[in-house]
């Protein structure tokens, strides 16, 4: 849809629904200005998992703590 269309449309709306139509452009630019932020900030979230663990934490946590004895 091109902007001439989109002004057109517009143009043709009742004027107690400009509002409604102003508050609907502020969300979608919101929506869009938030989905550019994310894309420039890196999701973490896909590089940290979780380690499944065989043996009891404190055993475990001990035989790290006694690495270099």
């Amino acid at each position: 849809m091109t902007y001439d269309t989109m002004v057109e449309q517009i143009k043709n709306v009742p004027q107690e629904c400009l509002v409604d139509i102003e508050n609907y452009i502020q969300f979608v630019l919101y929506r869009y200005n938030r989905n550019v932020e994310t894309e420039k900030t890196p999701n973490l979230s896909k590089h940290f998992g979780s380690v499944n663990f065989k043996k009891d934490a404190l055993s475990f946590q001990k035989e790290i703590r006694n690495e270099w004895n």
